[in-house]
């Protein structure tokens, strides 16, 4: 029995320095910015495949998973980080209609359930773009269509992210962990998602239906 109880511990223990790991992994590959959306990718395949699935070593599935993602997931963030950029200029001009009165102060809300919603589709596209080799237009869309469809699961995501940026204030060491540790609750979510929605095979877990799912192909 004692055995067994420290058993569990040690594969608990490993769990966090596996996920403190691929967070630091994730902070690097990030630093050009334009880089965030392949290591996003990366880091939920390692994630899958290293943590849940206990097959492979971290770091170089994660290093092969980021130069796969590499260019189309650059080209996919890109596309977000210029909605996003938009969507914040018009969030600091219609919070400053609302300082000085004016009527476009009226679209000071709607922005901001606007930029909502553009989290919860980067979210589920680079999701997406992690567990399925597809067209960048079809990681654009599937990854809208997920997102509309499972609303309250996103909603939850969402709200759990911002809480957590927010504890970062005052808690610093929670941002070590917050990449990795956030992507293994996104992980359970989608992949939950994608079982149910038959875009993966329930006996593998790792599998792509390509009956269910058109022009899509499973990453291995």
């Amino acid at each position: 029995m004692r055995t067994m109880f420290d058993h569990k511990i040690f594969t608990v223990l490993g769990g966090v320095v596996d996920v403190v790991w691929i967070s630091i992994l994730w902070y690097v590959s990030s630093l050009l910015i334009l880089t965030m959306g392949a290591a996003s990718s990366a880091m939920y395949y390692t994630l899958h495949v290293s943590l849940f699935k206990n097959e492979g070593y971290l770091f170089s599935t994660y290093k092969r998973s980021f130069t796969d993602n590499l260019k189309k997931g650059t080209v996919v963030w890109v596309i977000f980080l210029l909605l996003d950029a938009f969507l914040v200029f018009d969030l600091i001009l219609s919070r400053m209609a609302v300082s000085q009165g004016s009527f476009l102060g009226a679209l000071y809300f709607p922005v901001l359930v606007c930029i909502v919603l553009a989290v919860m589709w980067q979210i589920s596209a680079m999701t997406y773009q992690a567990r399925f080799d597809d067209t960048v237009k079809n990681v654009l869309v599937k990854g809208a269509a997920v997102a509309m469809s499972n609303i309250g699961w996103m909603i939850f995501l969402a709200a759990i992210l911002a809480g957590a940026i927010y504890l970062c204030r005052y808690l610093i060491f929670i941002a070590v962990i917050l990449p990795g540790g956030y992507t293994c609750l996104v992980h359970h979510v989608f992949e939950h998602i994608y079982e149910k929605m038959g875009w993966i095979k329930e006996e593998t877990d790792e599998e792509l239906s390509l009956s269910e799912v058109s022009e899509s192909g499973g990453k291995q």
